[in-house]
Formats: structure tokens, C-alpha cells, sequence
């Protein structure tokens, strides 16, 4: 029904919420969503329900997952649909190298809005499980350092959560390059003149 060319909108949103209630873990309805994702011909509307219908069915399920990657990367959508995408996430994307990355590049990106990157703290804050997750989070923080309330509260997550000096040194990492980079330059100019 889903990928019917023939379906208005409305009957795609109430199949979605369909999938939604009896779909959990049904590999067949989490490809039918993902599919519905990838349309290029679907308003932002089923978007975003498709996207929090995966949410609830497609916990840990890596092609979920992806989809949700994609549309946080998608430069056709808005940012509401990719605030819900990284909400989506945080609920089903605990631990996966993918998402971690491409959340800790939504905190890093000048082209969203301040609410969206807001919200990718908030679900890094969720789905970080060992050190190397946090020190890749602190050594993002640290470099795109932007005052905003959920970036201190993932900063003190990840303070919390791993040994003082990898907090240290991820943290100080981009003002050690930067250091190193300027005494090469002095080193550098020195010799030439």
C-alpha cells in the first residue's frame, strides 16, 4: 500500500500509524518505512511519521538506522524533519558509530538552526556507550565550541563518563594542533629571515 503511486498523503500517514502499532521488530514493515523515507515525491508531514514510526519499530535495527542517517544528511528536508530524525535516533541508534558521527556533524554544522543542533546534543547525550565515543564527542565540542545549555550538558556527560586525562587531552587536543601549528610557523619564519 505504502508504495502505491496512487495513494494521497492522508492514506499514506494513517498506514504509516498502522505499521506503527503492529510492526515492532517486522522486517518487512521497517523496509516499507525506509523505502517511504527515500521517496522523493512525499510531503514533510508522512516524513516525519515515517521517521518517528521507525523510532518505535526498528530499535538497533541497522537499516533503520541508515534511513535516519540519510535524512539527518538530506538537504531536502527541514530542520524539523531532521530534529525528529535525531530524536528517532536517540532512541534506537544507542552505540552505532553512524549516528554518533553524523550527530556530532549536525553540532558542528553552520547551516542548521540553533534547535536542531540542540537537539543532536540532546541524543548524543543518549546513545554514547564507551570512552572512544565520548573523546570523539569532546574533541568536537572543544573545537566548535558554541554557548548553548545542551552543549555544556553533553560536555559534562562525557566529563562524567570517562577517565579525567582523555577528557583533557580530547578536550585541549584542538588548542595543542593549534599551538604546535603557530610554533611551527614561528619556527619556520624565524629561519627564512
Amino acid at each position: 500500500m505504502l508504495q502505491s503511486t496512487n495513494l494521497d498523503d492522508s492514506t499514506r500517514r494513517l498506514a504509516v500509524d498502522s505499521l506503527e502499532k503492529i510492526g515492532t521488530g517486522n522486517e518487512i514493515a521497517i523496509a516499507a518505512l525506509v523505502q517511504l523515507l527515500q521517496s522523493t515525491n512525499l510531503d514533510d508531514s508522512t516524513r516525519r511519521l515515517a521517521a518517528s514510526s521507525l523510532e518505535k519499530i526498528g530499535t538497533g535495527n541497522e537499516i533503520a538506522i541508515a534511513a535516519l542517517v540519510q535524512l539527518l544528511q538530506s538537504t531536502t528536508v527541514d530542520d524539523y524533519t531532521r530534529t525528529l530524525a535525531a530524536s528517532s535516533l536517540e532512541k534506537i541508534g544507542t552505540g552505532n558509530e553512524i549516528a554518533i558521527a553524523v550527530l556530532v556533524q549536525l553540532l558542528q554544522s553552520t547551516n542548521l538552526d540553533k534547535y536542531t543542533r540542540s537537539h543532536a546534543a540532546t541524543s548524543l547525550k543518549e546513545i554514547l556507550q564507551d570512552n572512544q565515543h565520548h573523546i570523539a564527542v569532546v574533541k568536537a565540542l572543544s573545537g566548535y565550541w558554541q554557548l548553548d545549555y545542551s552543549y555544556y550538558d553533553l560536555a559534562w556527560k562525557c566529563a562524567q563518563n570517562m577517565p579525567y586525562p582523555d577528557f583533557y587531552q580530547a578536550w585541549h587536543q584542538y588548542n595543542f594542533a593549534t599551538r604546535a601549528i603557530q610554533s611551527l610557523k614561528k619556527i619556520l619564519f624565524t629561519r627564512i629571515i
